[in-house]
This record gives C-alpha cells, sequence and structure tokens, in this order.
C-alpha cells in the first residue's frame, strides 16, 4: 500500500486567525459568566480551538503532541502549587503562621496596614524576584492579620497582591525581568532603568489610595475580638520565634535563586520537624496535613476560619486549571494563530506610540490565554525589528512587555495564578481585582507616556530623554569646531 501524503495545513489569514482566536475566548468568558467552573470553561474552550485545528488542516498527532508540549511547559508550575499547598498546612501545624499572626496583632495598627502589606510584599518580592513566594508567606499572614483587624480580605489581598507584583516586575532575580530584558536583546539593568517611567508613578498613586483606604477601612477594629484572637492562639500554639526557621530559610534560598521546588521543598520538612519537636503533633497527624490541610478546633471560630487551610489537596483544582491552560497555548502555538495577529500588528503599525500600543494589545491578547511568559515572550520577538524601524530603544520595548504581560495576568480572573492568589488569601479573583491598584495602573501609566512621549528612549540616543516630537540634533563638523 502506498501511504498517503499528509495535506498540509491551510493558510493561516488574519480572519482565519481572528476567527480561532475570539471563538475559544467567547465561549470561555460566555460559560463563566454562567457560573461554570473555570476548568470546564477552558476544557471546552480547548475543545473548540482543536476542532479549529483540524478545520485548518493540522492532523490529530499533530494537536495532541501540541497540547502534550503546552502541558509539559508547566509542570514544574503545577508542582510548585501543589507544594506551597502543603507547605501552608506545615506552617500552620508548626506555628510558624500562628508566631507571625501573633506578633503582627499587637504590633501592626489597623490604620496603617493596608500602606504597610503593600510596602512589606513590594520589598520581600523585590528581594526574592518572586510574587507567588510573597504570596505564599508573608502574604497568607497579612491576609490573617486583616481578618483581625476588621480589614476587607478583598482590600488586604488588594495591598499585597499590588505589592507583590511590584517585585516581581523590578526585581533583577525575577524570572519575568530576565525573560523580558533576554527576549529584547538589553541588558537586564538597562531594562530596570527603563521600567521606572511607568512604575514608579503607578507605585506612588497606588501607596496614596491605600492610605485613603485605610484609614477609611479602620474604623471597625474589635479590641475584644483581637484580645481573644491572641489568647486563642497562645493556647494552641508554642509561640517562639523558632518557629518563623522555615520561614526564613524559604525566603534565603528564594533570594539565593535556589529553585523553588528545592525552597518549598525545604520549608517543609523544617516545618516538620518542628512540628514535631515543639507543637508536640506526631508524625501521622503531619502526614495527613500535608496531604489534606491543617485541621484544628482552637474553641475560637475566628482563629479555625484562619489557620485551618493548606494541604496538597486544596491545589488540586488549581492544577487542573494550569493543566487545561498549558494544552491551550499548546494549541494556539500550533495553529499559528497568535503569530499570525501579532505580525498583522507590526506590518501595519508605523507611528512610535501606536506600534507599542499594539505591543501592549498583543500582549493582552496573550495573557488572556497564556499567562506571563507567552505575553513577554511572542511580542518581544514579533516586534523587536519594528521598533527598531521605528528608532525606539530596545528597552522601551521590554518595559512594554512587562507593563502588560507581567502586570495584568493577576486583573483576568480565569488565569491559573489569579485563582492561586485568591486560594492562598481567602477570597476570589472578582473580589479582589478592583482594588489591585498597582497593576491596573501599570498599562494605564505606559499608554499616557507612549502618546505624551515620557521616557520613550529613541534607539539612536542610547538613554538620553527625548520625546518623539522633538527633533533630533545631528552634530555637524562646524558645530563641533565651534563648540
Amino acid at each position: 500500500m502506498k501511504k498517503t501524503k499528509a495535506s498540509k495545513p491551510k493558510e493561516m489569514t488574519i480572519k482565519r486567525a481572528l476567527f480561532g482566536f475570539f471563538i475559544p475566548i467567547l465561549i470561555l468568558a460566555a460559560l463563566l459568566i454562567v457560573g461554570a467552573s473555570v476548568a470546564i470553561a477552558a476544557l471546552v474552550a480547548v475543545f473548540a480551538l482543536l476542532m479549529f485545528g483540524l478545520y485548518m488542516g493540522y492532523s490529530w498527532e499533530s494537536l495532541e503532541n501540541s497540547m502534550g508540549e503546552g502541558v509539559k511547559s508547566i509542570t514544574i508550575a503545577a508542582l510548585v502549587m501543589l507544594l506551597v499547598g502543603s507547605m501552608v498546612a506545615s506552617w500552620m501545624s508548626s506555628g510558624s503562621i500562628p508566631t507571625m499572626l501573633y506578633y503582627g496583632l499587637k504590633i501592626i495598627s489597623p490604620t496603617v496596614f493596608l500602606p504597610t502589606s503593600f510596602i512589606l510584599t513590594a520589598i520581600m518580592s523585590f528581594v526574592t524576584g518572586t510574587s507567588w513566594g510573597s504570596i505564599s508567606t508573608i502574604g497568607v499572614v497579612l491576609s490573617g492579620m486583616a481578618v483581625g483587624l476588621g480589614i476587607p480580605i478583598p482590600l488586604a489581598a488588594g495591598a499585597i497582591i499590588s505589592g507583590s507584583l511590584f517585585g516581581d516586575k523590578m526585581s533583577p532575580l525575577s524570572d519575568t525581568t530576565l525573560l523580558a530584558a533576554a527576549t529584547a536583546e538589553v541588558s537586564v539593568f538597562e531594562h530596570i532603568k527603563s521600567m521606572w517611567y511607568t512604575t514608579l508613578p503607578g507605585f506612588v498613586i497606588s501607596l496614596v489610595l491605600f492610605t485613603i483606604l485605610g484609614l477609611n477601612a479602620s474604623g471597625s477594629i474589635d479590641k475584644a475580638a483581637i484580645t481573644e484572637m491572641l489568647s486563642g492562639l497562645s493556647s494552641n500554639f508554642n509561640i517562639s520565634l523558632f518557629t518563623l526557621i522555615p520561614v526564613v530559610l524559604v525566603l534565603v534560598l528564594s533570594a539565593k535563586q535556589v529553585p523553588a521546588l528545592i525552597a518549598f521543598g525545604s520549608g517543609i520538612v523544617s516545618a516538620f520537624l518542628i512540628s514535631l519537636i515543639m507543637q508536640g503533633r506526631n508524625f501521622a497527624e503531619n502526614i495527613t496535613y500535608l496531604m489534606s490541610g491543617f485541621s484544628l478546633d482552637t474553641g475560637v471560630d475566628s482563629i479555625n476560619t484562619l489557620v485551618n487551610r493548606g494541604g496538597f489537596e486544596s491545589m488540586l483544582s488549581l492544577v487542573a486549571i494550569i493543566l487545561v491552560f498549558g494544552m491551550m497555548s499548546g494549541l494556539f502555538t500550533e495553529t499559528k494563530v497568535l503569530t499570525v495577529l501579532v505580525s498583522s500588528m507590526t506590518n501595519r503599525l508605523k507611528n512610535p506610540a501606536n506600534l507599542l500600543s499594539g505591543v501592549m494589545l498583543s500582549s493582552l491578547l496573550l495573557a488572556f490565554v497564556g499567562g506571563q511568559y507567552p505575553a513577554i515572550a511572542i511580542p518581544g520577538v514579533a516586534f523587536k525589528e519594528a521598533t527598531d524601524d521605528a528608532d525606539i530603544h530596545r528597552a522601551v520595548l521590554s518595559r512594554t512587555l512587562e507593563d502588560v504581560g507581567t502586570m495584568t495576568a493577576p486583573l483576568i480572573p480565569w488565569n491559573p495564578w489569579t485563582i492561586g492568589y485568591g486560594v492562598l488569601l481567602s477570597t476570589t479573583p472578582q473580589a479582589f481585582i478592583p482594588y489591585v491598584f498597582l497593576c491596573i495602573l501599570s498599562p494605564i501609566v505606559a499608554l499616557i507616556n507612549n502618546y505624551l512621549g515620557i521616557g520613550l528612549y529613541r534607539r539612536n540616543d542610547e538613554f538620553k530623554y527625548r520625546p518623539f516630537w522633538r527633533r533630533k540634533k545631528v552634530a555637524t563638523a562646524t558645530s563641533d569646531q565651534s563648540d
């Protein structure tokens, strides 16, 4: 028998690419609106994208392989999430989080809680280079303190996530910072220097907003409730600075850029040992906590709500969502839907401000379906030559990639990381998204800067500030001699 040649896929035109992109997204959004779970909605969207791929002439085998590659690319992220669930449970059992809650409730005033949370998480994430690590450690503690201080959890989550994303964007240790710089082919420190033009205004405005909201939200504090919580914590846990060893260990390892699996694994093992030695919980109990989450009846309902959380199982639904979105990302890559859409923008947009707006739009579209990494990497590669032709410095391109690719992730309700933030902070994306001020402001400030020419370095000026409306002086031999 003769083997039949596999038919070539149809040409991916702009119209087909638009259809292939928006149909799965609209299906996803529609199902979420009617109340479907994110995992199921995303799975239906993947099925629609599969049908589109078959219609375009791609073989089932190639589509299947692309889904496998997509899942493979997020395997480590899924493992990290599972470890975080177990780590939270182990830190509860060891008394690490209860100790931080105890001292935090005694020290931090409700009036300054929101700006303090914003600044603390910003510092922590800048030092460690990871928003996920900051939120899963100090963020969990701060969300617990918010309950005791009478601060609305969504508002506290907004401050915590905003601060954590600051470090994820600005730290030279952050994976997104390194990716954006590498994609645009600029040095990391050129990239960071350029980002201050959009990040600093957003940071200052966010700090002012959190300060104002903190003053208004601090009137509901119940001193009797805080006293009850302090008493409940001290009577059910051995409150000691020694219980903070796992926290310090994870932060130090993260700051030294040790892989997250090793850093979080070390935090779990050390907390497990402290739970055995200092809290008197037996081996079997601790194993159960790692799997199912910490569980203890303290006799105080507010404390039960704070400490009974975590566990491997608490992250399983989130991992399922990540796997499905990994499939979707792989299918978009295989069918070249996103490549065609981004390329069409680079060919049509010539004005510098419009071109950068095109970078922002393409990054946003990719963030909706692929998360931070594709939203940074794909536009970065696609727009490099176009920005060079427009005389835009590559550091402006790398900055724009982060203004949208990094910062809009927590604003997308079905983004797995956004859902994970909600799980860790005991709230929902729909509740906290309106308060993630820094992430909201970052692309807005970037867009304004684009059209005002603020911080738009010209490629041939190196790092001299010159708005695009100001013509560049060309030095002549005569002028040089006269000088």
